[in-house]
């Protein structure tokens, strides 16, 4: 069976148009039985008012001027039908056939001798005369039946514009659910560049779309960005655990020497420590990256944070002949992860004192925005987005200590804090380098 006669679009669509059918023939029935009593109840006003001006002839000129105003009326082929007749069934006037005797009031006369139903009303005068007014019922009848259907008829058209549209829903619906099902068929067999396609209209199905198409290239992000870790694990922490090996390799190959053995396990601890920094700061950056840290956050008093740090780090730049300036806008806050963000500042502040020039700026807006500047040799355009990556490093830094997780920790916990982490130069001729946080995505 094709898919498409599976169709939730078609499915609803047959419901819906069997439902209408089924109302319209129980309004239709109950719309029928209205209509013919109405009809009827203007039928009788009519017959009652020309039974009244018959009598006002009775009264007025008697019996004979009554039977003359009977045929007159019957010769003008109206459509009422006047009888008048004897109490013995004589016809005195009017040529209305079968009615039965002494007739009083509204009566429904049934067919008989070929004559259809009729509505009747009927008075006796004195002397036993009946003077009947009467006219047939099937145009009544025809007009109900006609209103009567007029509703199932118009829910007939309204079911078959109704299948006819679930019909075209469903196969649109299956042509865009085919190339759907076909990229996520290529995600799954992990083409993660594959995207779904989009139609261009702007619907709901291309909100979604959209909406999965960011959800992919975050997961293809993810997933290359956990490559690019694999890679730079086994590429940078390679040589400390190589020289580590090599160091305690050579000196199992020497005799004891208890102050030699001393400086190389101090070696060895440092190479250590080096490897456990970098898992350390790993660490961290995943556990970031998770957003595990979220739930937790509370109210930062960032302006305090930022005043704190920067006095914390003005001793050690002012005893290297260097200086650091602060221009902090006061009661700035947002919700966060204070350790997070202090040690997001740290990674700036210290990126700043190992490669920067002599003077450090140190800057925070509401917003907030936060700018840690230099005026050092700052950062390539080219190398500006790759260096915050895991253990990223320039050519000029890889002679210096660090682990090249600093940066790559910054944009983590930006990301964290619903902000983003731009790198740019701190001058207009290029030199320098100025790191700007934007957290105002964390007030939302």
């Amino acid at each position: 069976m094709p898919a498409w006669r599976r169709s939730f679009a078609l499915r609803t669509a047959l419901l819906a148009a069997a439902a209408m059918l089924a109302v319209s023939l129980l309004g239709s029935a109950w719309g029928w039985l209205n209509a013919e009593r109405a009809l009827r109840q203007q039928l009788d006003i009519i017959l009652a008012a020309e039974a009244q001006e018959l009598l006002r002839e009775y009264e007025t000129f008697g019996l004979a001027g009554l039977a003359t105003a009977v045929e007159t009326y019957s010769r003008r082929r109206g459509p009422l039908l006047v009888l008048l007749q004897s109490g013995d069934g004589r016809i005195v006037a009017g040529r209305l056939q079968d009615v039965p005797l002494a007739l009083q009031g509204f009566a429904t006369l049934p067919e008989s001798g070929g004559n259809p139903a009729r509505r009747a009303l009927g008075a006796i005068l004195p002397g036993g005369f009946d003077l009947v007014v009467a006219t047939d019922l099937a145009p009544v009848q025809q007009a109900a039946a006609a209103l009567a259907w007029t509703s199932p008829l118009a829910a007939l058209a309204a079911a078959l514009v109704a299948l006819v549209a679930g019909f075209i829903a469903a196969r649109g619906l299956e042509r865009r659910l085919a190339g759907v099902s076909a990229a996520a068929r290529a995600v799954v067999a992990g083409e993660l560049s594959r995207r779904l396609p989009e139609s261009g209209r702007g619907d709901e199905f291309d909100r979604l779309v959209g909406t999965i198409n960011a959800m992919l290239a975050r997961i293809d992000a993810l997933v290359a960005a956990q490559r690019q870790v694999t890679d730079d694990i086994a590429h940078d922490l390679r040589s400390p655990l190589s020289r580590l090996r090599q160091g305690l390799e050579a000196a199992l190959a020497r005799p004891r020497e208890a102050v030699a053995d001393a400086a190389t396990l101090e070696a060895a601890a440092a190479e250590l420590d080096q490897v456990l920094a970098a898992f350390s700061g790993l660490l961290r950056i995943a556990r970031a990256e998770s957003g595990a840290g979220r739930a937790a956050f509370e109210d930062v008093d960032l302006s305090a944070l930022v005043t704190g740090m920067a006095e914390l780090y003005a001793p050690a730049v002012e005893e290297a002949g260097r200086s650091v300036t602060a221009d902090v806008a006061a009661g700035v806050h947002l919700p966060g992860d204070p350790a997070l963000l202090r040690q997001m500042i740290a990674n700036l502040l210290d990126n700043a004192i190992g490669h920067g020039g002599p003077h450090i700026r140190v800057a925070l807006r509401a917003g907030p925005v936060l700018e840690v500047a230099d005026d050092g040799p700052g950062i390539p355009p080219e190398e500006r987005e790759p260096v915050v990556r895991r253990f990223y490093r320039l050519d000029r830094s890889r002679s210096t200590p660090g682990t090249g997780l600093g940066l790559a920790l910054v944009a983590a916990a930006a990301t964290l804090h619903g902000g983003t982490l731009r790198l740019d130069a701190a001058s207009p001729d290029g030199q320098g380098l100025r790191a700007t946080v934007d957290l105002r995505g964390a007030q939302s």
